[in-house]
């Protein structure tokens, strides 16, 4: 496991507090951090897919590019920032193994109504990133710092957005040979004015 804090803190870090309606202040509010679970594209995957989204996505006015491109296994939200070390801790004592996988066919979410992602299914021939997933899953609700999604997780990338809903329209599929999922990455994502950003807080590698 390899760990990368930032340096500096994340706006939003700093605790505030707020005044109620008889002129006092509450407590201030704990220092958090909105962090997610996520696996990464091995470079020539990610590449493949880059040049994809320029062909395919990019022409498209109707749709914002997702240039961030990873596999979200959980979403967390807004966690306490004393409790990240135990979230971390919590990873690193999973068992993770090999997580081989292929791209599918392109798919349009939700699957019912006007659409707002684009996105490409990942195959999971052997079961293991869903396992993976439910590894995850169980020891963060464990910890208690995650609830679990009532819907069935869907093993995909999300490579584009739809800046009003819309609705599908025809793609070629990305062709690129079969590839593993090198690593289950901790991040910490700080909402900026130009979009998301995402800082790796604990890497933990996956057999080759």
């Amino acid at each position: 496991m390899t760990r990368d804090y930032p340096a500096r803190p994340q706006r939003g870090a700093e605790p505030r507090s707020q005044r109620r309606a008889d002129g006092r202040r509450d407590a201030p509010r704990e220092p958090s951090r909105r962090l997610f679970v996520a696996c990464d594209l091995p470079a020539a995957a990610a590449a493949a897919v880059s040049r994809w989204q320029a062909a395919e996505l990019e022409p498209r006015d109707e749709l914002r590019v997702v240039h961030t491109l990873h596999v979200t296994l959980c979403f967390l939200g807004s966690v306490p920032e004393r409790r990240v070390d135990d979230v971390s801790a919590a990873l690193g004592e999973l068992w993770l193994e090999a997580l081989p996988t292929a791209l599918g066919e392109t798919l349009f979410l939700p699957e019912r109504g006007p659409k707002r992602v684009v996105a490409v299914r990942l195959d999971d021939p052997a079961g293991a990133l869903a396992a993976t997933q439910r590894s995850v899953s169980d020891a963060l609700y464990r910890l208690g710092v995650y609830t679990p999604e009532k819907r069935p997780w869907l093993a995909h990338l999300t490579v584009a957005r739809y800046r009003r809903p819309g609705q599908p329209f025809p793609l070629q599929n990305v062709n690129i040979a079969r590839f593993g999922l090198p690593s289950v990455i901790l991040y910490a994502s700080v909402l900026e004015r130009g979009g998301a950003v995402h800082t790796p807080l604990a890497t933990f590698p996956t057999p080759a």
